[in-house]
């Protein structure tokens, strides 16, 4: 039988002034064995930029959801295909490599079951550290193979974190967010004729997740026959932390995030001995 706590927060996690938030190595590299659940829905208008904002994405309706596993590469089909990448982020429809540093995380490469593109030199994903006002634009370029074909890819991943506030989500108030713009320009060259594609997007990070919590997306693709757009919203839920085998499907701490309580299950098969830190938005120690 599990053993439920209720645990109290500070009055502070939900009220009072907001510091501004800043994304580090420490507080959003990825873990392996964390697992969250991401759901896609119609987009949202993302709001406007600069400090103090307050974004209201209340509306967020799901039409699909998949289950996202961060990973060791080597855990993967093709992981050595990729000797540079540290992490993986492994869904239904594709497996993103990503090299984790102390100045950043950093896209090498993704594959998708048909082509296992590895990326040289490599796009920044998010810089560390990473406040409102940061500004990158990174190469990113690769060649690969499709159907046979040899592609030649050039692009740019560039960035700004130009807001930072409180995210009104469908399960409850967020505060300390930090939202970052990107833009993903790449054009694949097959010879014959040229693809390219502009990926825009809104993310509304937290400190202690290396996915965003949630982002508005317009992505456009031109192939010569005309510009096709589409927008989307995608969201997460249900983050686990990485546990050791048999234990991680059993520990649960939800809401989270939280604004004033959160509530941990603690199995009986985890014993008296085993510890475990909660900490707020701003990285405080709450238990």
């Amino acid at each position: 039988m599990n053993q439920l706590l209720a645990l109290l927060s500070a009055t502070g996690l939900a009220f009072g002034s907001q510091a501004q938030p800043t994304l580090t190595l420490t507080s959003n590299a990825p873990v392996a064995g964390t697992t969250y659940t991401q759901h896609y829905g119609p987009w949202i208008p993302p709001g406007g930029g600069g400090p103090n904002q307050t974004w209201d994405l209340s509306a967020l309706i799901a039409d699909s959801s998949h289950t996202v596993l961060w990973t060791a590469p080597g855990n993967t089909p093709n992981g050595p295909l990729f000797p540079t990448a540290t992490m993986a982020e492994v869904s239904n429809a594709v497996i993103q490599y990503y090299r984790v540093a102390s100045d950043g995380i950093h896209l090498a490469g993704s594959d998708d079951g048909t082509s296992a593109i590895v990326h040289a030199p490599q796009g920044t994903y998010l810089p560390f550290p990473c406040t409102i006002g940061t500004t990158w634009a990174t190469p990113q370029n690769a060649t690969f193979t499709f159907q046979g074909n040899t592609v030649v890819r050039t692009g740019t991943f560039s960035g700004q974190a130009d807001g930072h506030g409180t995210l009104l989500m469908p399960g409850g108030s967020i505060p300390n967010v930090l939202r970052v713009h990107w833009i993903h320009e790449v054009e694949d060259d097959m010879n014959f004729f040229t693809i390219s594609t502009t990926y825009d997007g809104f993310a509304y990070f937290v400190a202690g997740q290396a996915h965003p919590v949630a982002e508005m997306v317009t992505a456009s693709i031109d192939f010569g026959g005309g510009t096709q757009t589409r927008q989307f919203s995608r969201w997460t839920s249900d983050i686990s932390t990485g546990l050791a085998g048999e234990q991680k499907p059993s520990l649960g701490l939800y809401p989270n995030p939280a604004s004033a309580e959160v509530t941990l299950n603690w199995p009986r098969s985890l014993g008296a001995a085993s510890s475990v830190l909660i900490a707020d938005m701003n990285g405080r120690t709450v238990l």
